[in-house]
């Protein structure tokens, strides 16, 4: 099996597949400059090769991700029995600021957006189904199956994210099981038209920016899916631990999750500045 190959049987995108495909010639090159075989460089030599790309002007983001495909390598040397260990294992480049979501909408704002959305506006239920997995699951716009007997969704895992089942919310029973109903379904795909056509993923982007315009009547403060997403997972940090809440967003990566944790903790900073007699 070739790298290609293991990049395609993990169902990365094409492009990605073509895109590591590159990097990784850059890095066996090299090797072979050096001397070194794939399933013999040690992890003094990858530093060496990261002071050869800082050599070459390479920034501190292009050089972090080069070494995140130098992992995916070492993991494929692995399965084809070339190495028994992964160098670039735990190796990040240190000074690489992550942007923090901002703007944040609080959990009680987007309850009431949710509570006045149908009132106010008189929309249709399924518009306000989208809401509600926006707010009470952090959902845009991913396949879902719904189990309402078990009062549960289930989310397919996609390029991005893993599959996860995540409870509903009451306010979201009643719209479900009324919806399903009316589409002759106890479980399965949810938004569909009939029994078999499923909502195009372009239709419901339209039914979302549609419906988001709709929000900023009721709250100015709203600008799109993605800020509910992140006030939603900054919302979970506040009452889960860490390794829960990635698995409710359904983050690959911990770190992904992690940079919400600081966005929680700015805001207890904030707080404490705000009441502390000494501020």
């Amino acid at each position: 099996m070739t790298f290609r190959q293991y990049l395609e049987q993990k169902r990365f995108a094409a492009a990605t597949v073509d895109s590591y495909a590159v990097y990784i010639a850059t890095f066996t090159g090299w090797l072979n400059s050096e001397e070194l075989a794939p399933g013999a460089f040690t992890y003094n030599e990858l530093l060496d090769f990261i002071r050869h790309l800082q050599d070459l002007g390479k920034s501190k983001k292009a050089i972090q991700y080069m070494l995140g495909i130098v992992r995916h390598y070492c993991n494929y040397l692995t399965i084809e029995s070339q190495r028994d260990d992964n160098p670039a294992a735990g190796l990040f480049i240190k000074g690489i600021v992550r942007q923090l979501p901002a703007s944040l909408l609080s959990w009680e704002e987007m309850e009431e957006l949710y509570r006045t959305y149908s009132i106010q506006l008189g929309v249709n239920r399924v518009n306000k189904i989208i809401l509600g997995l926006l707010i009470y699951q952090g959902l845009a716009a991913e396949a879902v199956h719904i189990h309402l007997k078990e009062g549960k969704i289930f989310i397919r895992a996609m390029k991005r994210t893993g599959e996860r089942w995540l409870p509903l919310a009451a306010p979201q029973v009643t719209l479900l099981a009324e919806y399903m109903q009316e589409n002759k379904l106890k479980t399965g795909p949810l938004l569909t038209h009939g029994k078999k056509q499923m909502v195009s993923p372009t239709n419901i982007n339209n039914r979302m920016q549609y419906m988001l315009g709709q929000l900023r009547q009721l709250n100015p403060k709203v600008i799109n899916a993605a800020q509910f997403r992140s006030s939603v997972i900054t919302h979970w940090l506040r009452g889960h631990h860490l390794r829960q809440v990635q698995y409710m967003a359904g983050h690959k990566y911990v770190s992904s999750t992690q940079r919400y944790q600081l966005t929680t903790l700015d805001d207890l900073k904030s707080e404490l500045q705000h009441h502390h007699p000494m501020s």
